[in-house]
């Protein structure tokens, strides 16, 4: 569910969007015609978020501007699209275009980017889904859920996923989804050498060398109803780790130091390359947050989160 603060003022919304670790992650080879891969996956929401501001201008007070489409996005980081690569960017023309804006609005968005891109963390795909939530209110379209979903879906296949967040077991290509009791509150350290992995590569590499394996995710699902977490921790897995790890051996050494540390659960989120490591306690998680800085170029300490956005100005 989204969680609301303090609403801002009518044509401004500001937007806290989560990203996600793939707890769990079984991939099909070369089975859908759409160039997709059929997925059984139990996502997990975590605290590090991107800050987004949304502004809606009516056009005819609008400054003449090289740019035509409407779309205007400014980010801190400089290795984010600005333009229709960038999944936000998707989103918003989506909504002009579906509802008959196009011609009357521009819409101004800032990403303030906290999350690692391209690192397996579905932080492209938690902005894409913050852009649908804040233009839907700010033009008051009252969009019905199933309706906002297909948007999300076309957007991208995580997309679905960050519209509520949570604990959330995702089949199809990603948007079948099915909310599971939330996970108890575990800290979770985020290591990433600064690698990046594009999705499509990683799948197009799974395709050629991985090794399909037989989905356990209804016994994951039975372990999270019946609140069993040491059994469910213990069966984790991520199916495209190994393609990975081929290229990138550090993988391999963070997750091992991290159990060494005291972590309950730890392997690589999504296609990569970022590892999670799970914590029972705040002590246990600075200790592993310590550890794995020597070993990687960016480590965050976060936890997890029972949704993906909150609107908070």
């Amino acid at each position: 569910m989204l969680s609301y603060s303090k609403m801002g003022t009518k044509n401004i919304l500001k937007l806290r969007a989560s990203g996600k670790i793939n707890l769990y992650l079984n991939v099909t080879k070369n089975g859908r015609d759409d160039g997709y891969h059929e997925i059984k996956s139990i996502m997990q929401s975590i605290g590090l978020s991107d800050e987004l501001t949304f502004e809606i201008l009516e056009r005819k007070n609008n400054h003449r501007s090289e740019n035509k489409n409407g779309i205007y996005i400014t980010c801190n980081n400089g290795d984010i699209p600005l333009d229709e690569k960038n999944l936000v960017h998707k989103a918003a023309a989506l909504i002009l275009d579906n509802y008959n804006l196009r011609d009357k609005y521009s819409i101004k968005i800032n990403i303030e980017k906290n999350i690692p891109v391209c690192a397996g963390l579905a932080g492209g795909s938690a902005n894409a889904a913050a852009a649908l939530v804040a233009l839907d209110k700010l033009f008051n379209l009252n969009i019905k859920a199933a309706d906002i979903i297909n948007m999300a879906s076309e957007v991208g296949s995580d997309v679905p996923f960050c519209l509520n967040g949570g604990t959330t077991l995702a089949e199809g290509r990603g948007e079948k989804l099915s909310e599971l009791p939330h996970l108890p509150f575990y800290w979770i350290i985020l290591a990433t050498n600064g690698g990046k992995f594009l999705s499509r590569d990683v799948y197009g590499k799974f395709d050629l060398t991985g090794v399909e394996k037989k989905s356990i995710h209804k016994e994951l699902v039975n372990n999270i109803m019946e609140k069993e977490f040491n059994d469910f921790f213990g069966k984790l897995r991520n199916d495209l780790e190994d393609v990975v790890v081929i290229e990138d051996k550090e993988i391999l050494a963070v997750k091992e130091k991290a159990s060494e540390l005291g972590a309950v659960a730890t392997q690589m989120t999504g296609s990569g390359p970022t590892v999670f490591a799970l914590c029972d306690d705040l002590k246990t998680a600075l200790d592993v947050y310590e550890g794995l800085k020597p070993l990687s170029s960016r480590v965050f300490l976060s936890h997890t989160k029972p949704n993906s956005l909150t609107i908070y100005s």
